[in-house]
């Protein structure tokens, strides 16, 4: 009768399935305890932080637990393969965030007008301008982001601009509506990042324009100095969206593009310009008598000169 070992399970291997199974969990409540408010923007980070490590750690574990097994043998494979599996899930957000560090400008303010953006004062950004090298490096990654006109009264474009703006789930934080037709209007709403639910600042500025309305938005990062094109993607966003709106709504988008608009102005300036002319006094000047005298002589009646306007 021979006598059979029981065959040997790795314990490494299951340590690392149940890290990683763990980890996943961790991350998904950490982000919506962060939504919900139950703690800060720093805390979230620190949690992200030991969710990475937990998913390091399974893999790492998982690759100790396939050397060991491949010299001694015995059973655990299956379990190295779910905790490379779960770590690779719970380290795939860092993975895309180190590409974006690449991909994409080191930006976290986005406008369509750099000189004069507007206004941004929620949250703790209280600055209102844009650093020179942060306007170049935005005219050079996204030139697609500029002042948009449209052929609407600033009232029917704000309405247009507030629904669009609900619709992506961005809570409104200030408003300023247009009394008159002619009056600016604005509006200051609190957008989310998506998957992480960072908080984002968007400020909306409408005024009168020669053609009708010209739009600026803006968009910013509250936390961090590299918002991985999210501005960037979340302005043309929401442009688009507006233009489906307004197609919608009046049939066009109602969008003045700038080849019309430089043409507009050439014709403008091809234009006679009439300058207005001072009234004339209707005061005669008097003249000596010798000139008045040689003047009747010679048969000329000379047009009455004016006295300049005391």
């Amino acid at each position: 009768m021979t006598l059979q070992l029981p065959l040997r399970h790795s314990r490494t291997a299951m340590r690392s399935r149940r890290i990683g199974a763990i980890a996943i969990p961790f991350l998904i409540l950490s982000v919506a305890g962060h939504y919900f408010e139950l703690f800060n923007t720093e805390v979230l980070l620190v949690l992200f932080v030991i969710g990475f490590f937990m998913g390091a750690t399974a893999i790492v574990l998982a690759a100790i637990a396939v050397v060991d097994l491949w010299k001694d043998g015995g059973k655990g494979f299956g379990n190295c393969f779910l905790g490379t599996f779960y770590g690779s899930i719970v380290l795939t957000p860092l993975f895309i965030a180190t590409l974006g560090l690449y991909m994409f400008p080191p930006l976290n303010d986005i406008s369509t007008d750099m000189e004069d953006p507007p206004a941004l004062v929620a949250g703790d950004r209280i600055d209102d301008e844009i650093e020179q090298d942060k306007q170049l490096m935005q005219k050079a990654s996204y030139p697609d982001i500029v002042p948009r006109r449209f052929r609407l009264p600033p009232p029917e474009l704000h309405n247009a601009v507030s629904s669009v703006a609900s619709s992506m789930g961005w809570k409104t934080v200030y408003e300023l509506p247009a009394g008159f037709p002619d009056e600016p209007t604005y509006l200051l709403m609190e957008a989310r990042m998506p998957y992480f639910s960072l908080k984002d600042d968007v400020a909306i500025r409408i005024q009168p324009d020669r053609v009708g309305t010209l739009l600026d938005i803006r968009s910013a990062s509250r936390f961090g100095s590299h918002d991985f094109g999210t501005n960037a993607r979340r302005i043309r966003g929401f442009l688009a969206s507006l233009d489906k709106v307004l197609l919608q709504n009046y049939g066009i988008t109602a969008r003045v593009e700038e080849p019309e608009l430089v043409l507009q102005e050439e014709i403008e300036l091809d234009e006679p310009q009439i300058t207005e002319r001072a009234p004339l006094l209707e005061v005669p000047l008097e003249l000596p008598p010798s000139i008045a005298s040689m003047l009747k002589e010679r048969g000329s009646a000379p047009i009455p000169a004016q006295k300049p306007a005391q």
